[in-house]
Order: structure tokens, then sequence, then C-alpha cells
């Protein structure tokens, strides 16, 4: 199961992440999930007359990407494909040809300037911390003040719950004295079960 239908299913399974801190290591499940979206269930389409233009994070190792090619040419026979870096594609998306893209997401974090649509490797940084070492520290935090989770479900349970309630504080001094002085930062959640934290 990939998706929402896992994700609905997650008290009763084992999930399991095919990528890791951005690169592929689970080559397998990562079909599985390419399985899922180009079939009947989402894309449904036939792949011998598309072309494909797939995003890979700066630093991506040389091997992952030529087994991503591997895979959509031999597995699934798709026309042509195209692997762009992620930050060059997210300048374009703002109409802009250089720049620095600070891309963090679930597993990996990098900062990559961008001269005139490419990527500088030489002053890329990749840091391995990104949403899911968030989630990670927001169970910890959780479990430190008695709440009990089932790691595989709960831990989708408080990513969802990171992502409706956690914000970036532009002021810390301010964030300090809101936290300190207010309840304005006082949220209620409720969980799946109904508990409300």
């Amino acid at each position: 199961m990939v998706g929402d239908e896992a994700s609905q299913l997650r008290s009763l399974l084992e999930v399991s992440y095919p990528m890791e801190n951005g690169v592929v290591r689970n080559w397998e499940d990562m079909c599985h999930v390419w399985d899922y979206t180009f079939g009947p269930k989402k894309m449904n389409i036939d792949p011998t007359n598309t072309k494909i233009l797939l995003t890979e994070p700066p630093m991506n190792p040389t091997k992952n990407r030529e087994k991503m090619i591997e895979v959509m040419f031999e597995k699934y026979g798709f026309d042509s494909t195209y692997i762009a870096i992620q930050a060059v594609l997210t300048l374009y998306a703002q109409g802009l040809i250089s720049g620095v893209v600070i891309d963090s997401g679930d597993g990996v974090t990098h900062i990559c300037p961008v001269y005139e649509e490419f990527a500088l490797p030489h002053l890329t940084r990749r840091l391995d911390i990104a949403g899911r070492d968030i989630t990670r520290y927001l169970i910890k935090l959780l479990l430190l003040r008695g709440y009990a989770f089932n790691h595989s479900a709960d831990f989708e349970t408080v990513r969802m719950m990171k992502e409706k309630l956690c914000y970036i504080g532009y002021d810390i001094e301010m964030e300090q004295r809101l936290a300190l002085e207010t309840t304005v930062l006082v949220e209620s959640y409720t969980l799946p079960d109904g508990r409300v934290i």
C-alpha cells in the first residue's frame, strides 16, 4: 500500500520510507511508489508514449541518477527522461535563473546557489536535518509530557500535527516573550482516537 491508503491503515501497518535523507535507499519500495503514481489509481498513463521530468536533490549520487534512468526506461518504458536539480526548477518557477535556494524537505535540507541556470555543487551544502527530524523531536517532547505513542501509527499523526500547528518564528525574542507571558501560542489538537492534547 502507498500514499493515502497506507496512511488510513497506519495503525495496522509497518510503514517504511524508500528514501532516507533525500536519497533512494530501497529501490524495490521506490518502484512501488512509482507503480502507484503511474498506475490507474493516480495518473493512469501509458509511459511508452510519454516523456518524464524527474527531480533530484543537489549532490545526488551518480549511481542513483543512473538507476532512476534505468528504471524509467527499462521497467516503465518511458519515451524519454530528463532529470533536473530541484533548486534550479524552484528558481524557474519564480521566473529566475540565479539565486540561492534553501530546500528543507522530509529527510534532508540543501542550501544550493544557482547561477544562470546551473547549480554550483562546490558551494552547495547538505544538512541531514529536516522535517522528519522535527517530527521525531515533537514525539520526544510529547513522550516527556506523558503521552504514549505507537511508533508506526502515531508518527504520521504527529507529522500532521506539525504541519497544521508549527511555523517558523522570524522574531525569536518576540516568540520567547509570547511563550512565557501569554497563551497566544497554546493550541489544542484532537488525535484520531479522540484524545485532545
